[in-house]
């Protein structure tokens, strides 16, 4: 039964959501089994635990705790106020005469203390009572940015067979759960996750309607996803992202609409693959973690579009079970979220075991040059900045290095003469025979069940057919050759040292929707970390350095600033720096960019909207 509310949280039996002073909410039936109390009707209500220690509960102690519901909880109002039960307190336990004075001024019809088994009471909150038995209200959200494909729960949920392209809501729980199950490491925190990833009860799209018309719903998740959920994590849905998780552009997005990222005038892309995560963390504050994932910079670039903080963790840390994957030896499932203290803790409880610390300290700061050469002026001097504020926190000095210098004065025998670039372009083009392969089965299974060809978006269809015509022998050519390129970077950088490779994930500038970029090629910036196995963490960049080549009365850089043809005024694109490590360094590289942001009082999170940092000042309209 689905119930309305008003303005004054009166309920009226209507249909299956409940409105309450102008929010909309989901309800489920918590517990059908036994009844909370004895009471008729419906009514909104709080549960608040008050510890067994606490005899007498005070006006100050019950106005502290309703601060406390509002401060961290989205779903919480005082409309549901109409009753509170205080549980985990003892048989003697009462109110003191002005705490039954404040219940009195808040509404409060009327109050009962619940004295039950703490590890079988109900978690603090608000509840819907209904005719004694509990109901939990989920606080429903407007999927604005068109980021999701589909809600764990939602009013109006996704259809199976991929013809429903309307805007769907997704509905969250309280977060005031996680106060009575502090014990697990990710309780409160929710998660969205890419539609590559098995999730139970749920199919599997990628983004592509015949993909989702093949397979049936999944009969349980995949381990890196399970081990969320196990870890207290909410999974909310699954996000969208370029389809086969190929590079695919909005103008490229035929069968579903294309993310669209909340940063500067809302109409640049979202990057890929894993655009949808990137543009929920950019858009939803409601939203703390998305989990996305990384073949060739899938988890690097919409990081960077939808301006947030993202790790790409060293290979193997992470199951790819239950994950479809392109390439087996260069995915992995990755972090993105706008705070990275939260990032850094929610890493840390995922790796588990199979978490790598290395406690030494750094001992490099490496520049590119190769990559950052291709970068324009304004921004190499923003990321030289962070790695002056970097040099002082951790002592060091920053090195000028090129890559393809450094393979020429000392190459792999197996190299001969060759460049860098002339060794590595075929090999970097021939594996993606995988990525070609990993979908044999399914054409022939879309073949067998509707004898037709799958539809299949320009950009998959063109790397496909030029797949086509890669040898398995070619193919095996080049992951030797990555094998060798490998060898040679650990040898030649990783020996026996821990450098840290400041790195540009793409040259910052107007991306519109309605206009395709080129991917690049060879061993670009977005590979390196891929194909070294190395984590690489994307940090969104504030500098309140006057640069020359900007107007003189811009006292501080915050993005990076240009005249939108969309709003015809100054907006503002994200800008990021990639930090990437050994293999094995994912959380030290963490600390270590948290403590060296935290010693310059650099932020070390970000706002969702336009802007990562501040609202800028509009220049003048044109």
């Amino acid at each position: 039964m689905t119930l309305l509310a008003d303005g004054d949280g009166k309920l009226i039996e209507r249909r299956e959501i409940l409105l309450v002073n102008g929010v909309r909410y989901l309800i489920e039936p918590l517990r059908k089994d036994v009844p909370l109390v004895d009471r008729a009707g419906a009514t909104l209500l709080t549960i608040i635990d008050i510890g067994k220690n606490q005899l007498i509960v005070t006006a100050d102690w019950i106005q502290q705790c309703i601060k406390h519901y509002e401060d961290i909880d989205d779903v919480f109002q005082r409309q549901f106020l109409q009753a509170i039960v205080f549980s985990g307190g003892q048989s003697d336990s009462s109110l003191s005469s002005e705490a039954s004075a404040l219940l009195r001024g808040f509404g409060v019809q009327w109050h009962h203390f619940l004295i039950a088994d703490p590890w079988n009471q109900p978690c603090p909150g608000p509840y819907i009572l209904l005719e004694g038995y509990l109901h939990e209200p989920f606080r429903l959200y407007d999927d604005k940015n068109a980021a999701f494909f589909s809600a764990t729960r939602s009013f109006w949920n996704f259809d199976d067979s991929g013809d429903n392209h309307g805007q769907i809501e997704i509905a969250v729980p309280s977060r005031l759960r996680s106060d009575a199950s502090a014990r697990l490491p990710m309780s409160g925190i929710r998660v969205a996750v890419k539609d590559n990833f098995d999730l139970k009860d749920t199919k599997t799209s990628l983004c592509s309607r015949p993909y989702l018309q093949t397979y049936p719903k999944k009969l349980k998740s995949a381990p890196c996803i399970q081990r969320l959920v196990d870890l207290g994590a909410t999974i909310v849905g699954k996000t969208k992202l370029c389809s086969f998780a190929q590079w695919e552009e909005p103008t490229e997005s035929i069968e579903y609409t294309s993310p669209w990222s909340p940063r500067a005038d809302g109409f640049q892309s979202s990057g890929g693959s894993s655009n949808g995560s990137g543009a929920a963390i950019g858009a939803y504050e409601w939203l703390d973690i998305a989990i996305g994932s990384d073949t060739t910079g899938s988890i690097l670039r919409p990081a960077l579009w939808n301006g947030c903080f993202s790790l790409r963790p060293s290979f193997g840390t992470l199951s790819t079970e239950g994950f479809v994957s392109c390439i087996k030896y260069l995915d992995t499932p990755g972090i993105m979220g706008r705070d990275l203290q939260q990032c850094r803790e929610f890493a840390a409880s995922w790796y588990g075991d199979s978490l790598v610390y290395s406690g030494s300290k750094f001992s490099s700061l490496i520049w590119p040059t190769d990559y950052w050469s291709g970068i324009d002026s304004i921004q190499n001097e923003i990321a030289l900045k962070f790695v002056s504020e970097m040099e002082s926190a951790l002592g060091l000095q920053h090195i000028r290095i090129s890559l393809e210098e450094r393979w020429l004065e000392s190459p792999p025998e197996d190299a001969g003469h060759q460049s860098l670039n002339d060794y590595m372009i075929a090999a970097t083009q021939d594996m993606w025979y995988d990525d070609y392969h990993a979908f044999d089965e399914f054409r022939e299974e879309y073949w067998t069940k509707h004898h037709k060809a799958p539809y299949i978006s320009p950009p998959t269809r063109a790397a496909w057919n030029a797949c086509k015509s890669i040898l398995k022998t070619d193919r095996d050519e080049a992951a030797r050759k990555i094998d060798v390129f490998r060898s040679w970077f650990r040898t030649t950088f990783f020996n026996g040292s821990q450098p840290l490779f400041v790195m540009p994930i793409e040259n910052v500038g107007p991306r519109y929707r309605d206009e395709p970029p080129k991917p690049p090629t060879g061993v670009h910036s977005l590979l390196l970390a891929s194909l070294l196995e190395s984590p690489e963490l994307v940090v969104p960049r504030k500098s309140s350095k006057l640069l020359s080549q900007l107007p003189t009365n811009r006292s501080t850089v915050s993005t990076i600033p240009y005249v939108s043809k969309i709003t015809r005024r100054e907006e503002h694109l994200p800008f990021v720096v990639g930090i990437m490590g050994v293999p094995g360094s994912d959380m030290i590289l963490m600390d270590t960019v948290l403590a060296c942001l935290r010693s310059t009082g650099r932020p070390t999170s970000v706002r969702t909207g336009s802007n990562m940092f501040m609202q800028p000042t509009v220049k003048g309209l044109l």
